[in-house]
């Protein structure tokens, strides 16, 4: 008797132990389907993959961070609310600089969407009778909503401050810093953070262009390689664009005209850039190349006549042809 009830312990112990084992297993499968599937961006089939895998093992710390991280690319304000838990639960099993960084994604673009809610409101009460923005009790809502989004922001700077000590050239980790301290009014803090990420860009834009002049490589090693090339120039244009807003809100326009500079060299076709090149010019007194920037912005944008700024761009250059003393004519569109 007693040998049947060992040999039946060691068959039950046998069969929990093939039971985990299958469910592991089972693990595995959902994770790699659900990734595969987002960095496809098949966002539905990986969010569905993640959850099946979490019902087996709801605290599986990579699984938690894969659904987090898929709610998060849905950038609607549903799902980003909806990712919080799932990216909680990812930081406190993983404890990673990664999911401190996922973390402080969820908290900066849910302080955006609250900025976001409290522009709206602001420019609601502007309309109003003050008895209709009493009755409406706008100003609490207001000053509501800009706590919460200061809250998230904190947050945000914290986990973010975890991540770059870890990886202190990350440059998804620093462009998500720069905007966290933009937000936060910390505008010379964010240039630093900026500055940093145009140099690992740099760097990284010159290593990549060294090697694909110096080897004869695989036309697919080679094609990943200019498709991160070009990935490291739009994050650039990027960071020198949030740069230049930066400094002409500091009103350094002769610092945020370099910065345009630097744009235009990567990317010339961006219309845009030169009427943005030119007003710095112009409120840094220099009439005349403000003026040779609108006529450039003018023969390649595609903004309507009546535009605030097509009408600027007229308005420059006919002051530049006042004080030349010729007569103003508008560039051919």
């Amino acid at each position: 008797m007693r040998r049947l009830l060992l040999l039946a312990a060691v068959v039950g112990l046998s069969s929990c132990s093939s039971t985990a084992t299958q469910d592991q297993a089972r693990l595995e499968e959902y994770y790699a389907r659900s990734l595969r599937y987002y960095d496809a961006g098949d966002l539905a089939r990986a969010e569905q993959q993640a959850r099946m895998g979490l019902a087996i093992e709801p605290d599986d710390g990579r699984l938690n961070h894969l659904l987090g991280r898929t709610l998060l690319r849905w950038h609607d304000l549903r799902s980003v609310g909806r990712s919080r838990g799932f990216l909680e639960k990812a930081h406190e099993e993983l404890d990673t600089y990664k999911t401190a960084y996922s973390l402080a994604e969820f908290h900066l673009r849910y302080a955006q969407f609250l900025i976001g809610e409290t522009e709206v409101l602001t420019e609601r009460a502007a309309e109003l009778d003050p008895e209709e923005v009493v009755a409406g009790d706008f100003d609490s809502r207001i000053q509501n909503q800009r706590l919460k989004s200061a809250e998230h922001l904190v947050e945000a700077h914290g986990l973010l401050e975890r991540t770059l000590a870890e990886a202190t050239d990350d440059v998804f980790a620093l462009r998500l810093m720069a905007n966290v301290q933009t937000h936060q009014g910390q505008d010379r803090a964010a240039l630093a953070t900026l500055d940093r990420l145009v140099q690992v860009l740099v760097d990284s834009r010159q290593f990549k262009n060294k090697r694909l002049a110096r080897f004869e490589l695989p036309v697919a090693e080679e094609t990943v390689l200019r498709r991160d090339l070009m990935d490291d120039i739009d994050m650039e244009v990027e960071a020198r664009g949030l740069s230049s807003t930066v400094l002409k809100r500091l009103r350094d326009f002769p610092a945020a005209a370099e910065q345009i500079d630097q744009v235009l060299k990567l990317k010339p076709e961006l219309a845009h850039e030169y009427y943005n090149r030119g007003m710095c010019r112009y409120w840094s007194g220099n009439l005349v190349a403000a003026a040779s920037d609108m006529e450039i912005f003018l023969r390649k944008t595609t903004r309507e006549q009546e535009s605030p700024e097509v009408a600027q761009a007229l308005e420059i250059l006919n002051e530049n042809a006042s004080r030349s003393g010729r007569s103003p004519n508008s560039p051919a569109r």
